[in-house]
Order: C-alpha cells, then structure tokens, then sequence
C-alpha cells in the first residue's frame, strides 16, 4: 500500500498541467489536444493556416488594385473596377462593374462598360493537360462615337490590356446580354444605333492549326436585335494565332424595318422613311490582313413620301428625289432595291467601287433580283421570312 504525501499530489498535479508533459496513456481528449497545440509542429501549422486565411482575405483587394493600376495607364484611357470578387475553389475572380472610358475628349459615355466579367480556368482543358481560362461577360456595353470628340478604340493596344487583365491564354469567350451602339451627339438629330441583345459565343481561342488539321481552328457565333426590331447574325471562323486578321466572316441582318432608322436617315441623308424593310448580307474572307468578298445591301417596299406631310423643305425635296430614283431602279417584280458590290484590299488600304454599286442596281432593276441570304454561307441560314414583330 502507497502513501502519498501532500508534497507528492502537488507535484504529480504540476507536471500533468506542465506545457511539456505528453502523456504516454490515459487523459482526456482536451488534455492531449491542449498538450499537442503547445508543440512546435502544431505552432508551424497554425501559423501557416492564419497566413493562408489572411491571403485569401487580402487577395481581393490586391486584385482590385493591381487591375485598377493597369486600367488607368492605357494609352489614351482610363478605367476601373468597383469591385473584385475571388473564388478559389472555382479558379474564378470577378470583375464588378467595369468601366473604361477616354481621358483626352468629353465624351459623354464611356467607351466600355460591364456589370460583371468571370474569369475562371476551363476546367474540360485542365482535364485534358492545357491551363487555359474562359471568360463571360454579362451585359458588357461598347460605345463607339463620331465626331470631332469621338471614340472608337484607336490609340490603346487593347491586346496588351486583355494580357494584364487575363494572364493565361484564352480558349472560351462568351458575351450575355451585350449592346454595341454608334453615336453621333454632333448631327442633328442626334444619332444612336443599337445592336442589343447581343450573344457572342467563341471557342476554341487557343486552339492552332497543327492540333485539328483547320486552316481557321477558331469559330464565333455572334446574334443580335437592331434597334428594336432587326435580327443580325454572324459567324467567323479565324486562327487567333496569326498577327494580320485571318477569318471567314458570314454576317445577315434582316427585316429592319426602314422606320427604326429615321434619325440616321434624317442626319446624313435628309430623308425621312414611312414604310419598307432593310436587309443586308456579306461574305468575307481575310488572310493576313488582305481581304475580299461582298457586301449586299437591299432594302423592299420602300415608302419615304407621306402625301401631305409637314416638314423641312429640304427634308421633304430629298424624300421626293430619293424615292424617285428608288421607283425608278427597284426591281418592279419584287418592289426590291438593291446592289452587290466586291470588297477587296487590305484593311490599311481597304476598296471599294462606286462604279460597281451603280452596276448591281441596274443588274436588280433590269436583268435578275437579288436573292435574298448568303451566297456560300452556314447552309443552316434561311432568309428570315416571318412578319415583322408587333410592340
């Protein structure tokens, strides 16, 4: 039989509550809990949890201001972001509303702004060994704007720009929701055509000759409302790869109606439209930055006099004269204006002829009309026959 003595309880009770006692058996859960977090192993791995949960707290703001830097040292632009947002588990940042604007004009709107952009790793890619990112833009807004005080992109290296933003390369590109608009504040009226609703969907942006065999490996599927009735598709094979443009453009806008355009008609051609429906189809193709193909404007059942209609003499001599010419060259067995006019030449020395319109006018009004579509396109396209939407 044992006796402990006080002395030897007081000490027994001070080595199990000592920082360096381990015990070999026995205690409790928290008693070897509490004893492990006091090792020095357990210290290491504390510290570089907390370092992780401060990085990733930080990294959003570091994002922001690394972004926010690049953008406001653009050539001739300025921009920023509000905010960032970053999800590692998705391999994702997000950048909340984006605007980039120019810093050497007043120009009443910015050149572009977005609610939200996602960059994130494309996972499928990952999978099969290519680290590549793919990114949507949800409703983006590009403002091109004419005049002396215009904006149109000139000036910046937008490449570069998309480089800081994004530095891997890119596979998969996708804009919901998108509007492009041209504007003229100068004219009078103003103008502001609008392709809205826009949806552009590429992939394959990373892709190079040699791993599928095709001259053009990329490809664009791009569609959209004109003003608020015209239907506009496209689409564009391309290799991304090569420094001059290298594409095959397919593009179709049809039934505008003629009156959604009267402020542009009004500004640059003094006429004003009642009535009639706008098409407009082109085929081009591009290797290192020389091109050629064709464009196909028409426009059917044009009305520009309103019998008894007040206005600007000007304005109501032009509609007179115009729809002269238009009743006088419209292929009658259709009520059909139109042309095909060639477009060849380099995208610094770009051709076009005059000659050429005048020639494909006179083919539609006296020898054959112009069909509506593509010539070669997506054999998939039909000519939008369907009536016009009712507001």
């Amino acid at each position: 039989m044992s006796h402990e003595t006080a002395g030897d309880a007081d000490r027994r009770v001070r080595r199990a509550t000592s920082p360096s006692f381990v015990p070999t058996h026995g205690g409790t859960r928290w008693q070897r809990l509490r004893t492990f977090l006091w090792t020095g192993k357990a210290k290491v791995l504390l510290g570089i949890v907390g370092l992780l949960v401060l990085g990733r707290l930080a990294l959003p703001w570091i994002l922001k201001s690394v972004i926010n830097d690049r953008l406001a040292n653009m050539d001739g632009y300025t921009g920023r972001v509000l905010d960032v947002d970053v999800s590692l588990l998705r391999g994702a940042y997000v950048l909340d509303d984006l605007r980039i604007e120019r810093v050497d004009e007043d120009v009443r709107v910015p050149f572009v702004e977005a609610e939200r952009i996602d960059v994130s790793l494309e996972w499928l890619a990952l999978f099969q060994g290519s680290v590549v990112a793919e990114i949507v833009a949800e409703h983006p807004v590009l403002n091109f704007v004419n005049g002396a005080s215009g904006q149109n992109g000139e000036g910046n290296d937008w490449r570069d720009t998309v480089d800081d933003l994004v530095p891997i390369t890119i596979n998969h590109f996708a804009v919901h929701d998108g509007e492009v608009h041209y504007r003229d504040f100068g004219s009078r009226p103003t103008v502001d055509l609008v392709a809205a609703d826009l949806e552009v969907e590429a992939t394959g942006l990373s892709t190079q000759q040699e791993e599928t065999g095709r001259r053009l490996p990329a490809h664009v599927e791009v569609s959209a409302r004109v003003q608020r009735s015209g239907r506009l598709r496209a689409t564009i094979d391309l290799d991304p790869w090569q420094e001059r443009p290298t594409f095959d453009l397919a593009l179709a806008l049809e039934r505008l109606p003629a009156r959604e355009l009267n402020r542009f008609l009004r500004a640059y051609a003094w006429v004003d439209a009642e009535g009639g429906d706008f098409f407009c189809y082109s085929e081009i193709s591009s290797r290192r930055g020389n091109f050629q193909g064709y464009v196909k404007p028409m426009v059917e059942h044009l009305d520009l006099v309103e019998w008894g209609e007040h206005g600007d003499v000007v304005n109501v001599i032009a509609d007179l004269v115009v729809q002269l010419v238009v009743d006088l060259f419209e292929n009658h067995g259709t009520d059909r204006f139109a042309t095909r006019v060639n477009v060849s030449g380099s995208f610094d020395q770009p051709g076009v002829s005059a000659l050429q319109a005048v020639v494909g006018v006179l083919r539609n009004t006296f020898i054959e009309a112009f069909e509506h579509g593509l010539e070669r396109g997506p054999s998939s396209w039909r000519p939008d026959r369907s009536p016009p939407p009712v507001d």
